[in-house]
């Protein structure tokens, strides 16, 4: 079945627009019509819209991660029930908006139309990532897709916990940063010319942190626009490079090499990744498939690129213990854990616990980096202001003091 976008008119005179499967533009119209809809228009969605990963995609995905957190364990709560899985589609449905609720009607009428529900949501992965699917697929499977819908809504909401605790960490820290900005600016810009422009009327030489002073005030006033665009560019520029495969590596390689912010990142890297494997593995997932889907799940492409190679070296008989100790972007508890996990053949537990403990040590590493750049950020800004306050005021003294002199 292929997929259409269309609009139309209902009987209210509103105008909707959506996604629709059928097997051909015609039956697509019949459908909408059986639906009470005055048809404008049906165009199939191409494959770039479907079926390909592009950056803005994966960053849709992004933006849907929250809503699709909740619509998962809704839906493994309908299953649990009893609840048939369409009609666990349909109560979802009813409760989304938008474009993520576009993608579920298209998912539901996969199903509908007799595909499984991995196989649907991997028609839409603007929205459905590769652990997901991967999951749905073995529960299919073993028969137990309620089981497996509660373990990814709770991987979701672990992963989003943390994040949301790295973020509220580093929130405050950004602002000072942004208040120090402006505030350094207006005082150039506006404060500084004006307290300049008494002194020069002075007629006496300046002393040189003043001259320093008016040197970057006029500066900014005669080349601030300038300043600002090339930053601007220049900003755009780099962020283009970022999004490049390239780019993401080695931006990546310098993160992980900066002593505070480059653990914490490694650590939620790791943590991710071992979640993931640790849910396949519980779900009857293959040590080496699980690996596979770990490996498309993550978003880290230095630890992508470790995983591709450790599952390459497990596929040639290589030890785990030898092939995780050769990339350095796993610490060596990972290795260890790894292989005493194999061993004991408790991988999925130890897993789940160095995922726990991951978690804890990048909350902890995040409050350190917040409590380190908060006095830092502050610091700075009291020199700055120190600075100008300074390099006003001194010429005034110097003048007080030669009348007093006199």
């Amino acid at each position: 079945m292929a997929t259409f976008a269309y609009q139309a008119t209902n009987s209210a005179g509103k105008r909707l627009h959506g996604v629709v499967t059928a097997d051909s533009s015609r039956a697509a119209r019949d459908k909408l019509r059986s639906d009470g809809l005055k048809v404008e228009s049906v165009t199939a969605r191409s494959e770039t819209e479907v079926g390909k990963k592009t950056s803005w995609g994966l960053g849709k995905r992004t933006r849907y991660a929250g809503r699709l957190t909740v619509a998962i364990r809704e839906l493994a709560t309908l299953l649990q029930a009893g609840i048939p899985l369409l009609q666990g589609l349909d109560s979802v449905i009813d409760q989304s908006r938008g474009p993520f609720r576009e993608s579920l009607v298209v998912v539901r009428d996969r199903v509908a139309g007799g595909a499984g529900l991995a196989e649907a949501m991997a028609s839409e992965p603007t929205v459905f990532d590769d652990m997901t699917v991967g999951l749905i697929r073995v529960g299919e499977h073993a028969g137990n897709l309620d089981e497996v819908c509660e373990q990814i809504a709770e991987f979701r909401e672990r992963s989003g916990e943390l994040r949301d605790r790295v973020l509220s960490a580093l929130i405050y820290p950004i602002i000072v940063l942004g208040i120090s900005i402006a505030v350094t600016l207006f005082l150039m810009t506006v404060v500084v010319p004006m307290l300049l422009t008494n002194l020069i009327e002075l007629d006496r030489p300046l002393p040189w942190p003043t001259r320093v002073l008016k040197v970057i005030s006029d500066t900014l006033l005669q080349h601030g626009w300038w300043m600002a665009i090339c930053l601007g560019v220049m900003s755009a520029g780099g962020l283009i490079w970022v999004l490049t495969e390239r780019g993401k590596r080695q931006s990546t390689k310098w993160l992980f090499a900066m002593p505070v912010a480059g653990t914490l990142a490694q650590r939620q890297a790791i943590s991710r990744v071992a979640l993931v494997i640790s849910s396949l593995l519980r779900s009857g997932v293959e040590l080496v498939d699980a690996l596979r889907i770990a490996e498309r799940a993550s978003t880290n492409l230095l630890v992508r690129d470790a995983l591709a190679a450790v599952r390459e070296d497990l596929e040639v008989g290589r030890p785990m213990k030898e092939s995780f100790a050769r990339h350095r972007v796993f610490p060596a508890t990972v290795a260890q854990v790894f292989s005493l996990g194999q061993q004991s053949g408790q991988l999925d537990k130890m897993l789940e616990r160095l995922a726990r403990d991951y978690d804890r040590q990048a909350a902890v590493i995040a409050g350190r980096l917040t409590s380190v750049v908060e006095p830092i950020l502050i610091l700075l800004l009291g020199v700055i202001v120190g600075f100008i306050l300074f390099a006003t005021m001194l010429p005034i003294l110097e003048a007080g003091n030669v009348l007093s002199s006199s």
